[in-house]
């Protein structure tokens, strides 16, 4: 019975750990066209949860969530897959709110060989800018209130090209 429970805690442990993104897997995402974005995010544990069509003003957009919650709108992380239908430029951008998942993606940044262009205090949020050879991350750090309006430290880590990057943000 002890290796039947030990077994199954190691199980649930691998499939919980296995279903959150690693920064590889978010860049990989990043070349995917939508479908296949969305495939693999639904192989993930992702659901759906609302998409924009692009238009010539705006680029489109589709928002996934991991494990929503049943009571609120609220989930343990949001990601959005933005396109253009002009261009292959893509986009994502990620809202997790778990402090060691933060961390991970940090040191996965540095390890890539990212080197600090910016950090600045905007809106309320620390905005830090990350740059490598192809690559712009921007990770924003803020607070927000929860379903129970406990405060929250949350972070928003946006993937660009660098060329999409400099177009669009002057940096």
């Amino acid at each position: 019975m002890k290796k039947k429970l030990l077994l199954l805690f190691l199980f649930s442990s691998f499939f919980i750990s296995a279903q959150n993104l690693s920064m590889a897997q978010i860049l990989d995402i990043k070349k995917k066209t939508l479908g296949n974005a969305e495939e693999f995010l639904t192989e993930k544990g992702w659901e759906f949860s609302e998409a924009q069509e692009p238009t010539d003003e705006l680029m489109g957009s589709a928002v996934f969530t991991y494990r929503k919650s049943d009571v609120s709108d609220g989930a343990e992380s949001f990601l959005s897959f933005v396109y253009s239908s002009f261009s292959d430029v893509t986009r994502i951008t990620i809202q997790i709110s778990k402090k060691e998942k933060y961390i991970e993606y940090l040191n996965s940044i540095k390890g890539y060989g990212c080197k600090q262009l910016s950090s600045k205090v905007e809106d309320g949020k620390i905005v830090k800018v990350y740059q490598g050879v192809t690559t712009t991350f921007v990770i924003k750090s803020a607070t927000t209130s929860n379903y129970y309006d406990q405060e929250v430290v949350t972070w928003i880590l946006s993937v660009f090209s660098n060329e999409d990057y400099k177009l669009n943000f002057g940096e």
